[in-house]
């Protein structure tokens, strides 16, 4: 249990839970989606569990819609093509802990067969919380903290787009 605690927001880990879902349904996944799932799950997680963040980290405001920058570190690797999972990967995701892995599995059952630009044209939605950020920084990629999505905002928008629709 003690390996699982310094693990227990560590958003790389995570995400390797969430492509290992689409890997075991034989689906193919990019760093693209899987930076917007991620940006869900984080705003899903917050509206759940009622809290102001999960992961210390923060998604910037970049062309293509929200990047969680330790995210894109770990599978830009892998360009616009589908993501590969290690054994060191899959066991890492294997140890993600339960509350987490029942959100993420809702995640992905909402969102598995959404397109990858669908899922940009959802965070490029007018009044997200992303265009905000990408307008106000004259819808360049930069870095650095005017770059950062607000997750109050995230987390209501969301509640907001997609969880009162259901």
């Amino acid at each position: 249990m003690e390996e699982n605690i310094k693990y227990k927001n560590d958003i790389v880990q995570d995400a390797y839970y969430l492509i290992k879902k689409f890997k075991d349904d034989g689906k193919s996944v990019t760093n693209l989606q899987i930076q917007k799932l991620m940006y869900f799950f984080e705003a899903y997680y917050m509206n759940v569990y009622d809290v102001d963040k999960l992961y210390d980290c923060n998604f910037c405001a970049w062309a293509y819609g929200p990047v969680a920058i330790p995210l894109y570190k770990e599978l830009k690797k892998f360009g616009n093509d589908n993501i590969e999972l290690t054994e060191e990967n899959i066991d890492s995701a294997e140890k993600v802990f339960e509350d987490k892995k029942k959100l993420l599995d809702q995640i992905y059952n909402v969102f598995k067969d959404v397109p990858a630009m669908t899922l940009v044209d959802f965070t490029h939605m007018t009044g997200s919380p992303w265009k905000e950020v990408w307008e106000r920084n004259g819808e360049k990629v930069g870095y650095g903290a005017n770059t950062y999505i607000d997750k109050i905002k995230t987390k209501e928008w969301f509640k907001d787009v997609f969880q009162k629709r259901t």
